[in-house]
């Protein structure tokens, strides 16, 4: 709705209001567009062009279906600028580029065994292959989001916990891209993008207080979001649940593997668990399986009274109001293994909190990393928008 101020204000404001419903609606009428922001019929149609002349709104055809004329539908001008989204683990570089709307026009993946020795330049290629599938160069896109495992020191732009990607220990992530691309660049720990990707599309849509538990192959990590902001600590180190010390609290007797919750869920201590279970599997994942069609209070359990090991504290203290489990080893878990955590969590800590299946998407991180560099690259245009004036 309108607000009160002065014109320059009220236009900033209301362009704003404009623009964030058309990246929700695919399409909206001068009318449609007039009840939802609130304005008159002239203060619309002048909104209206203003955009247009700003190349962030165009026509897009006529309403067919409904009484009286076929009224103009308007909508956002999706490639008035675009946004790159980019997971970097252990397997190589995948790379997206997303338009202002957040489709996704122009991937590329760079593998690890392709000959990468120098991160920087194996990344700007991936972006310059998928830019140039679509005409761009790097230099146009609006913002780039880089996730990767671990974090980033603030003060050094290295690394921090680099174990599953060594090529790039010792990387001045911060400074990446000095002297090759004038973009904005941001850094974020992988799972969080995860979390992001959660909250956008998947099982915490419309959830604002939650906790993000990740286990696969790739590694193990949490996000912590709360009033729909993610936490990232004070090194950015909030979330490295796999460095926690917890009790093996798994009944079979295996061999000792550590005293971290890290230690506890990689896939050789998962084998070894299974094994104990008297699965013999290939790996984590084909084990869960097993255990899941045989015997759930096998193998199954103990992973799961492993797994509420590492988040009765986080309960304790956040009290959460959802848990989502993800990463490839949850989510091959699916609704049983959530039950199986459920029902160990609550031997140990009173609060009750939801647990859920995250979703089984393998680009998930990149995602995440598309949403992190949509809302910047937007902020961008539609701040540049709001400055065009109309006689």
């Amino acid at each position: 709705m309108a607000a009160s101020g002065s014109p320059s204000v009220l236009r900033v404001i209301n362009d704003r209001a404009a623009l964030d419903i058309l990246v929700r609606e695919p399409f909206v009428s001068r009318a449609q567009l007039e009840a939802l922001v609130g304005l008159s019929k002239p203060a619309t149609a002048q909104l209206l062009t203003r955009l247009e002349q700003a190349g962030l709104v165009e026509k897009a055809g006529r309403r067919e279906e409904g009484p009286g004329p076929r009224a103009q539908l308007w909508g956002l001008k999706a490639d008035a600028g675009y946004a790159a989204g980019v997971d970097v683990s252990r397997s190589g570089i995948d790379v997206a580029i997303a338009d202002l709307r957040g489709t996704v026009v122009a991937e590329s993946f760079t593998p690890t065994d392709a000959g990468l020795t120098d991160p920087g330049t194996a990344l700007l290629q991936g972006l310059e292959v998928a830019c140039r599938t679509i005409g761009i160069s790097p230099s146009d896109l609006s913002h780039i989001s880089i996730g990767i495992p671990g974090a980033v020191d603030s003060q050094t732009g290295h690394l921090r916990y680099a174990s599953e990607v060594p090529l790039w220990k010792g990387v001045d992530l911060i400074h990446l891209f000095d002297g090759m691309l004038d973009v904005p660049v941001s850094i974020e720990n992988d799972v969080n993008l995860v979390a992001l990707n959660e909250m956008a599309h998947g099982t915490a849509q419309g959830r604002s207080d939650f906790v993000l538990l990740w286990v696969s192959e790739r590694g193990v990590g949490s996000s912590v979001v709360v009033g729909g902001e993610l936490i990232r600590g004070a090194t950015l180190g909030a979330g490295e649940i796999g460095f926690t010390p917890v009790p093996d609290l798994a009944r079979a007797d295996t061999p000792p593997v550590g005293r971290r919750f890290g230690d506890l869920m990689t896939n050789s201590a998962l084998l070894d668990l299974a094994r104990a279970h008297g699965i013999e599997a290939d790996g984590a994942i084909d084990a869960l399986r097993q255990g899941l069609a045989g015997d759930p209070d096998g193998f199954p359990r103990d992973f799961a009274r492993r797994m509420s090991a590492g988040l009765a504290a986080v309960v304790s203290i956040l009290d959460p109001e959802l848990i989502v489990l993800d990463g490839d080893i949850c989510v091959a878990g699916g609704p049983e293994l959530c039950r199986l955590v459920s029902e160990s969590l609550a031997e140990l800590v009173e609060p009750r909190v939801a647990i859920v299946s995250g979703r089984d998407d393998a680009s998930s991180v990149r995602a995440g990393a598309i949403q992190a560099a949509l809302v910047p690259a937007r902020e961008h245009h539609f701040a540049a928008g709001s400055t065009i004036d109309v006689p």
